[in-house]
């Protein structure tokens, strides 16, 4: 149903030569936030592609949506979550408005608690947002575990489904260097937004 819409651009397209810009259909709303004093935005969920589901992440480097119920994209650069999150008009978000947007020690608390995200136990991605407790008190979901997330400078935060319960720590970072080009099941990314730009 949420696919009709870029099949019709195609053939519109084709038939009469109007745009296929690629559009995110009925995207989950942005969580606004402060990191050192400064307002900025963050996506409710992990990114997924345009064509993602709850059961395929998709195909393809297209611009990044913000679904609920959908596999993040993982598998991700740090350059093509960098483009995905600029063809959407948002950006990735800095090392320090992810570490604000996910909390102290935990999204969810103080104190780590196995199960409450897909991480040390977890086998594969999950759907956005499938562990309900895994949402920080903002409403941000998936911070600890399914996907490490890309941010500005290519570092990973956040830890993925088969990282330990230090890995997926708010403050946990892994920078990765040279290495932007890396990618793995467990890696994917979020975007963020400047407030000013609304």
């Amino acid at each position: 149903m949420k696919h009709q819409l870029a099949c019709l651009l195609l053939i519109c397209a084709s038939l009469m030569g109007c745009s296929t810009e690629e559009t995110c259909e009925a995207e989950a709303g942005m969580v606004t936030l402060s990191a050192n004093g400064v307002k900025f935005m963050i996506d409710t969920y992990e990114a997924s592609r345009i064509n993602a589901t709850s059961a395929t992440a998709g195909t393809g480097v297209t611009r990044a949506c913000n679904y609920g119920n959908s596999l993040p994209w993982n598998n991700v650069t740090y350059e093509d979550a960098l483009n995905a999150c600029l063809d959407a008009g948002k950006r990735l978000c800095t090392k320090d408005e992810w570490m604000a947007a996910c909390g102290a020690a935990y999204p969810y608390g103080a104190t780590y608690q196995s199960g409450v995200c897909n991480d040390s136990n977890g086998i594969e991605t999950s759907q956005t947002g499938a562990k309900s407790g895994c949402k920080t008190s903002a409403g941000v979901y998936d911070m600890s575990g399914n996907v490490a997330e890309w941010v500005e400078g290519g570092t990973l935060m956040g830890g993925g489904y088969n990282s330990s319960s230090t890995e997926v720590m708010c403050t946990s970072a892994k920078e990765m260097g040279a290495n932007t080009t890396s990618v793995s099941q467990n890696m994917g990314f979020r975007c963020c937004m400047d407030v000013s730009t609304l």
